[in-house]
């Protein structure tokens, strides 16, 4: 019965790539922008509830407790910032990517290292997803690792051969399988265990989650979310910038809602799932283990949705920035190679074993030493460019120790990466302030590609 249900979602997921749409590089990349504030919001919360916030996030609860309402909630607070005060200028921009919007800010030599990072970054999110839907499926169906990632494989890639416009269609539905989920399964839980609310204290820091835990989750994390090319491919689909800013903001409080909600989830499971399981096993093992069966099928099938509809996303922001922005070969057949191409690799990646808020935070590090703080300075800045040389210094050195904060654990790293490659920009805004004249330069990327 498992293996049939998740072969039909399996065909009903392909066969929603290849729907309707008008097959064009704008249908592709930004969804011909057309999309409303509600679909955009609801677009947002499924493509950042993903293996993070359902099963990584999940054992993060159980065992840290109430402190893994910060895993989303940095990033719920990084996105109102950029819902208030760049969402309108992002999408008035008129751009397709995050890099191609930068090239104006930064200079054109930024755009390609700018474009690099995106993709490497948001490979080691891909990876995450593919680690995430592979353990759900081996223990909704009790198949091989080959097998599990085989089909992970087949369910990312097929949803996202379609680009922007065909991952867009089916995330109102998704939103509304999630949000189902997790109340059923919240509820399941009270009755099976009710007495979890009273031994659960309501506590922003703790032993497990410190107070510099939350100054890096706020800082890292919630950078990730004010500049961020899978945001911003939502908001340059919108159908203007009030559209733009609204959907921003019905994402951040969807992304709240559901924090709260997993994490209520994860604290629940205590005293029907044993003390010492790895994080990411947590839910699994409560589904195989303590539900009934048809509570194990929804809700497993509900969890594949989450993984798969945030898994696309990633997907497609790398595919785009590797074929508009690297490649530079705007049309859609380019972009769907570079779906495949990027597919395997992230299925590769996930051999690795890292787990998944590992593969996580090693791409917040990446993205936000290398690529945040100069965008930001660069948006912020919008009638003069900050001068080039000093941008490609600050996404290059801060790219760099980012990437050693990846991959050493250490977060000293991280904060010098972010403060370094800020402090290269705004040096770069300051002389090139002094150099120019008032007019300066528009930060309005010229979409003739």
């Amino acid at each position: 019965m498992e293996i049939a249900l998740l072969t039909a979602y399996a065909l009903l997921v392909a066969a929603s790539a290849w729907t309707p749409g008008k097959r064009t590089a704008a249908a592709f990349y930004v969804n011909g922008r057309q999309s409303g504030a509600l679909g955009l919001g609801l677009s947002i919360i499924v493509s950042c509830v993903g293996a993070s916030a359902t099963i990584g996030m999940v054992g993060m609860a159980f065992h840290a407790g109430t402190p893994a309402f910060w895993w989303l909630g940095s990033g719920a607070a990084g996105l109102l910032l950029l819902s208030f005060f760049l969402a309108g200028a992002v999408r008035k921009s008129g751009a397709y990517t995050l890099p191609h919007l930068t090239e104006s800010c930064l200079g054109p030599a930024a755009r390609p290292l700018v474009s690099a990072l995106v993709v490497i970054a948001w490979s080691a999110i891909l990876a995450a997803q593919f680690t995430a839907l592979g353990s759900l499926i081996a223990g909704l169906t009790g198949l091989p690792a080959a097998a599990c990632l085989a089909l992970s494989f087949f369910l990312i890639c097929a949803h996202s051969l379609g680009g922007q416009a065909a991952v867009m269609r089916v995330d109102r539905v998704q939103a509304a399988i999630i949000f189902l989920a997790l109340f059923i399964l919240l509820a399941w839980l009270c009755r099976r265990n009710p007495a979890w609310p009273d031994l659960a204290a309501l506590e922003a820091v703790n032993a497990d989650f410190t107070a510099s835990d939350l100054v890096y989750y706020l800082l890292v994390i919630g950078a990730n979310y004010v500049v961020c090319p899978m945001l911003f491919g939502r908001l340059l689909s919108a159908k203007n910038e009030r559209s733009a800013r609204l959907g921003g903001l019905i994402g951040a409080l969807g992304i709240v809602l559901a924090a709260a909600l997993i994490v209520a989830v994860g604290l629940a499971c205590r005293g029907l799932v044993p003390p010492g399981t790895p994080a990411d096993e947590v839910l699994s093992a409560l589904l195989a283990v303590e539900t009934p069966r048809w509570l194990r099928l929804a809700a497993s099938l509900a969890l594949i949705s989450a993984v798969v509809s945030s898994a696309d996303s990633c997907l497609i922001t790398a595919a785009t920035v590797l074929s508009f922005d690297l490649l530079r070969r705007p049309a859609p057949s380019a972009g769907r190679a570079c779906v495949l191409a990027l597919g395997i690799g992230g299925a590769l990646i996930s051999l690795w074993g890292k787990g998944i808020l590992g593969f996580l935070l090693m791409a917040y590090d990446i993205f936000a030493c290398g690529v945040v703080m100069p965008v930001l300075v660069g948006l912020l800045q919008r009638r003069r460019r900050p001068d080039p040389r000093w941008s490609v210094a600050a996404v290059g050195l801060g790219g760099l120790l980012g990437l050693m904060a990846a991959l050493s654990g250490v977060r000293l790293w991280s904060c010098a990466g972010m403060g370094i490659s800020f402090g290269l920009a705004a040096i770069g805004a300051i002389i090139s302030g002094a150099r120019e004249s008032a007019v300066g330069h528009e930060c309005s990327p010229s979409l003739n590609e």
